[in-house]
């Protein structure tokens, strides 16, 4: 898997004409651990004597090392590498036992090179990013870490080296970029070995017992035949609090106890980044090894110490304590910002009040009625299709309006019957408008008729349809009066025999999409105003009338 190394230097401390070290103390006493340009310019050397550097450079400035401020910078460009990678994991080793003010990072880039306009296009960017931050920067990429280790430093090209295409560049690089202990790198020099070919070119089983196993270890890794576990650097959680405990809790009250401690605890981070838990998990872990997890969510981003307490203590039966917990997890993966509250005035405070009781009571009836179970209420989504105007929202977010504001949009029934029901027509008029239809094996008489409103499909899902003006998705819809004084809502919908012909669309009728505006209607007769028939054509096709009823009006 191709790889990349990077080690950087900061340059940015001091002016770079004045030569500095850092140092550090050890029982070897107080040691350069990195070097500016300056001094190594001067003739310093990186892990030399304090007192043997100022006695080559007298006006030499020194800085004590601070792991602190390492560790900053290690943060900080771990934060700017994420762009190219979520997957970096820091050099330890090197950053460890290294004198010289090196760090390296890995990153993973399998397949993810191509986004950045190549392999050799990647390097070069980093490259330029970690020159404008200030540090010296060397990068390489091999299928790899090790290999992409050595290549970062050792490679004279273009830092991008493939085994085993590049063989023979690999088999040139010094025996250093196997990342060997300096004990044993001094033991090879002794032996005359410098370079990587002479090692792999000696047997095996001499190397195991001369020089043990970190050597072959270390040249299986480079050649990809033994795989390497990089410690990549995970986020941190903030939200997650961890608590072990020496005596295990045997008691489900001290547990209880324990619990709602560590509720407080993370209750109180939250508010001090004003921010939410929508969901919290617990895990509770036996010293058998046996964990219990108990999950809660809540409607609105919630704060509150004690609605939590209460929200696991109806789940808490369920834990088993058997011989004892031994450790206790609390986890909040879902987190919200909270909006600003004001609590200060007594009407504002007093509808914030209601706004929180309201939400509390809605995430203990969710946790009685189970995961399966959730409230919903009703909101407004732009369709005109009847079945689509209306959507389910969680009760925990802002309800949409009922009706868009501004727009006078047709009379719409309380009760929509979905799907439709199939109605009989008895009898129509002359002009064909229905006179009796038979419903849930009724015979109703129409008294009144109104309409028709057409609606049509939503052109966007049909792109592919013909036909599309007479589609079986179109429908007309009339508001009718029955002689029991009930108004329904039956709609019409125009389609084509099966046995016609695919249609003509040059003799299709044009119509708008979304509601087309209704015929006069007339009320207390059993007619509907309708346009002149028109003359037959050629290629004209059967109309299937299909009558239903979508909707109750009071």
């Amino acid at each position: 898997m191709p790889s990349g190394a990077l080690s950087g230097t900061d340059q940015t401390s001091q002016p770079a004409k004045t030569p500095f070290l850092v140092t550090r103390s050890d029982h070897k006493g107080v040691l350069a651990c990195g070097l500016s340009q300056g001094a190594r310019l001067a003739g310093l050397q990186p892990g030399m004597r304090l007192s043997e550097a100022r006695s080559i450079v007298p006006d030499l400035v020194n800085i004590n090392e601070d792991p602190g401020l390492y560790a900053r910078y290690q943060t900080k460009l771990i934060k700017h590498l994420d762009r190219y990678s979520p997957w970096i994991a820091p050099d330890r080793v090197l950053m460890r036992d290294n004198l010289a003010g090196e760090g390296g990072f890995w990153l993973e880039m399998t397949g993810g090179s191509h986004l950045f306009g190549g392999e050799e296009t990647l390097i070069r960017q980093v490259q330029r990013d970690l020159t404008k931050l200030g540090f010296s920067c060397k990068a390489g990429m091999a299928d790899s870490a090790g290999a992409a280790w050595a290549c970062a430093r050792f490679h004279a090209g273009d830092g991008i080296l493939s085994l085993p295409a590049h063989h023979d560049a690999a088999r040139s690089f010094p025996i250093e970029g196997l990342r060997l202990s300096p004990d044993i790198l001094a033991t090879l020099h002794r032996l005359g070995i410098r370079h990587l070919h002479d090692v792999a070119d000696l047997p095996r089983a001499t190397l195991t017992t001369r020089l043990g196993p970190d050597v072959l270890q270390r040249l299986d890794q480079f050649y990809g035949r033994l795989p390497e576990h990089l410690n990549f650097h995970l986020p941190d959680q903030p939200w997650l609090i961890r608590q072990q405990y020496g005596e295990p809790l045997g008691d489900a009250a001290n547990l209880e106890a324990a619990i709602a401690q560590m509720i407080a605890q993370l209750c109180t981070q939250l508010q001090r980044e004003n921010k939410g838990l929508r969901r919290i998990i617990l895990r509770c872990v036996r010293v058998d090894g046996h964990a219990h997890t108990v999950q809660i969510t809540t409607s609105t981003a919630c704060q509150s110490a004690p609605h939590i307490d209460r929200l696991l203590a109806e789940k808490m039966p369920g834990v088993d304590t058997g011989f004892g917990i031994e450790e206790v997890i609390i986890y909040a993966p879902w987190v919200e910002h909270v909006a600003f509250r004001q609590i200060s005035l007594d009407t504002t405070s007093t509808q914030q009040g209601n706004a929180t009781a309201l939400a509390e009571l809605f995430d203990r009836i969710g946790h009685h009625l189970g995961p399966r179970d959730q409230l919903f209420r009703p909101g407004h989504h732009a369709s005109h299709l009847p079945e689509n105007a209306a959507s389910r929202q969680p009760v925990g977010v802002a309800p949409s309006p009922a009706r868009l504001p501004d727009i006078d949009l047709p009379k719409r029934p309380i009760r929509l019957i979905d799907p439709p029901e199939p109605v009989q027509i008895l009898r129509c008029t002359t002009n064909g408008a229905p006179a009796a239809l038979r419903w849930r094996r009724m015979d109703l008489e129409i008294t009144t008729i109104t309409g028709p409103e057409r609606i049509c499909p939503e052109w966007w899902d049909h792109l592919d349809q013909t036909g599309f003006a007479l589609h079986a998705l179109t429908r007309d819809y009339f508001r009718i009066h029955d002689h029991t004084g009930r108004w329904l809502w039956i709609c019409r919908t125009l389609g084509r025999s099966q046995t016609d012909p695919e249609p003509d669309m040059s003799f299709a009728p044009s119509f708008k999409t979304g509601f087309a505006p209704p015929t006069p209607s007339i009320q207390g007769t059993l007619s509907v105003t309708t346009s002149q028939p028109p003359k037959p054509r050629k290629n004209t096709r059967t109309l299937l009338d299909l009558w239903s009823v979508h909707g109750l009006f009071a």
